[in-house]
């Protein structure tokens, strides 16, 4: 399989930019190496797909909630909808070849979304005032903690925000928008000041 080169090269080289508040400035950066796998049932067939999906990863359950994220071992699992779930690995784990033997086609599909998505990261004691100028999602920790998600909108792109910790923010977003996407964000943090985080 081809390398799956990162979309934002040219922009991340631009490096990181000086604001009012030097002293807790942003990091911004791409998160690389890893693989992204969904999984889907059909409405009649969900309890049969997730039976089949914790075999294969050899797990005692899925996240309950739509929006809920769990973290096990060294993988993320998602449930994105009813009957739906997002599988994310390492680089180095390719689980989808088990995944379409686990799930039959009669209970539902297996489809591999790394080369579609781009991962984008801000971490800081400001990164969610600099979210809250594009998300209309109320990202407080208190309804909005560590490991919990939502598929929304920033301005016209469709985005999937991931709260990684206290004040890390993930954003998986199609590779059309990445560009667009980093660009916001770093126009957004500049009253904060952000540096660069770049990947080796």
């Amino acid at each position: 399989m081809f390398e799956r080169s990162s979309v934002l090269i040219g922009v991340r080289k631009e490096g990181g930019r000086d604001g009012m508040d030097s002293q807790r400035r942003l990091r911004i950066g791409e998160t690389r190496d890893w693989k992204l796998v969904q999984v889907a049932a059909f409405p009649t067939t969900a309890a049969e797909l997730e039976q089949a999906v914790r075999a294969s990863l050899g797990v005692d359950y899925l996240p309950a909630r739509v929006g809920d994220a769990e973290v096990v071992g060294r993988r993320l699992l998602l449930r994105m909808a009813p009957e739906q779930f997002w599988i994310v690995t390492q680089d180095t784990e390719d689980i989808a070849p088990a995944l379409r033997t686990a799930v039959a086609p009669a209970i539902g599909s297996v489809t591999t979304l790394s080369h579609s998505r781009t991962r984008i990261w801000i971490e800081g004691s400001h990164s969610r005032e600099v979210l809250a100028k594009g998300l209309s999602i109320d990202l407080d920790a208190t309804v909005f903690g560590p490991n919990s998600f939502a598929l929304t909108g920033l301005h016209h792109t469709p985005v999937m925000v991931l709260r990684t910790g206290a004040t890390r923010f993930e954003m998986y977003v199609l590779r059309t928008f990445a560009v667009w996407t980093w660009e916001w964000l770093t126009d957004a943090a500049l009253p904060y000041g952000y540096d660069v985080d770049v990947p080796e």
